[in-house]
């Protein structure tokens, strides 16, 4: 079976975003939030048939996550609302005293440090979705490591869907983060999370990318590690989300309305040209406040 035209199935973390401006406390906005849960919203907002998969509660939290990619036409038939957790992460958004905008995150469970009250799915759960699913994504995105997920992965890869993986972080357990980055067809991370590209170089068939922030990236295609500088945006009002806006971009410019039955199928400069345009995204969307504002104009 041949992938669905512009399909994008995702599991990993889906949050409720809730912005507030320093010295107030109503906030501006509660928008689903996460690196997973923003890049299906993007997509959505780009044309794509997005499916988030996701194990959250049956709190008012969860209405509003609901309601929000209801609003932008996201499917919610694989979103769990039983026996999970639905993250809270509130954005504070804030001027320094050398007058540049900043921002700072926190949880509702904040206990000195930043921690999110996420639950993975269950591999019967997984298993649930891929039995009831009868087509397959043009690319599956994800963005946390658990034997379920990790599970989806897998067997959408089997099926012909692009892998992209986005870790937060290599986590405490290697192997299974290794076996992500095996199943996966792209891996995207940023530099503050993952400094150490050298472990990837026996890898083969594969797009990696590492963010620098205002820095550019690095890539790599099956050959050398490559530099593309910066997008220059000279009105930042936040950067919250600028990666997820990037990441979605670029599997728009890859895969929207195009055949591929894989990632050795990509020209050196035609990725160059996505990653560009994908960097232009992700610059612009600083222009916006919060992590998706740029959607809500």
């Amino acid at each position: 079976m041949k992938p669905n035209k512009n399909i994008v199935l995702g599991a990993g973390l889906i949050s409720l975003d809730v912005l507030i401006r320093d010295g107030q406390r109503i906030p501006v906005s509660y928008y689903v939030g996460g690196t997973c849960g923003n890049v299906m919203m993007i997509l959505a907002y780009m044309g794509w048939e997005s499916y988030p998969i996701a194990r959250l509660d049956s709190t008012k939290d969860t209405d509003r996550v609901l309601a929000d990619m209801v609003k932008h036409a996201v499917h919610t038939d694989f979103i769990s609302t039983s026996d999970g957790k639905t993250p809270v992460i509130i954005q504070r958004n804030f001027i320094t005293k050398d007058g540049t905008s900043a921002h700072k995150f926190e949880s509702r469970n904040n206990m000195g440090r930043f921690y999110l009250d996420f639950r993975s799915l269950t591999i019967k759960q997984a298993d649930a979705v891929i039995e009831r699913i009868n087509f397959v994504p043009k690319v599956f995105f994800f963005d946390r490591v658990s034997p379920a997920i990790l599970k989806l992965a897998t067997a959408f890869k089997k099926r012909g869907s692009i892998v992209f993986f986005e870790p937060s972080s290599k986590g405490g357990d290697v192997k299974r983060f290794n076996q992500c980055v095996e199943v996966a067809d792209i891996v995207k991370f940023s530099d503050q999370r993952i400094k150490d590209i050298k472990q990837f170089e026996n890898c083969d068939n594969k797009l990696f990318i590492q963010t620098q922030g205002a820095k550019g990236l690095n890539y790599r295609l099956n050959s050398n590690w490559i530099h593309l500088d910066s997008v220059l945006n000279e009105y930042v009002v936040d950067t919250a989300g600028a990666g997820d806006w990037t990441a979605a971009a670029l599997i728009n410019n890859l895969f929207k309305d195009i055949e591929m039955s894989g990632i050795s199928e990509l020209l050196e400069s035609d990725l160059e040209t996505a990653l560009n345009e994908a960097q232009r995204i992700g610059a612009e969307s600083c222009s916006y406040e919060g992590a998706r504002g740029m959607m809500q104009q």
